[in-house]
């Protein structure tokens, strides 16, 4: 269930249930291992122009998202669940629950699922103004 809610100041407010999230497969995603699942939480009208995703990314063990750069916007993951491999910018280490990573214009990143569950993460890409 989704509902957009128009407060007594006239902004809007969504509500958005964790059962009504949906996610989409992607298979080798930026050239990684495996299937992902991703879903976004905020449409592109919702984030106005100041994001490109705010979401959520789920990575089964042994899969990843493969390594790309980012051009005019920076990407933090938020780590809330599960072990994975951050590649940022050419330099490895490892991501625990709990852990922010943040990839700035012009660097890139990647992470693989190093762990026996799934890798959860909270990805929200901001665009450079």
């Amino acid at each position: 269930y989704t509902d957009t809610i128009t407060k007594k100041n006239g902004g809007k407010a969504m509500y958005l249930k964790n059962e009504d999230v949906k996610f989409e497969s992607v298979e080798n995603a930026r050239g990684g291992k495996g299937t992902i699942r991703k879903t976004s939480f905020l449409t592109k009208e919702e984030m106005k122009e100041s994001s490109r995703l705010f979401g959520k990314i789920i990575i089964p063990p042994g899969c990843s998202f493969g390594y790309h750069v980012h051009e005019k916007e920076g990407e933090a993951y938020h780590i809330l669940a599960g072990k994975g491999m951050y590649n940022d910018n050419g330099t490895e280490y490892e991501v625990n629950a709990g852990d922010t990573t943040y990839t700035m214009s012009g660097c890139g990143h990647g992470i693989e699922n190093i762990g026996d569950t799934d890798l959860e993460i909270i990805a929200l890409i901001l665009l450079d103004k």
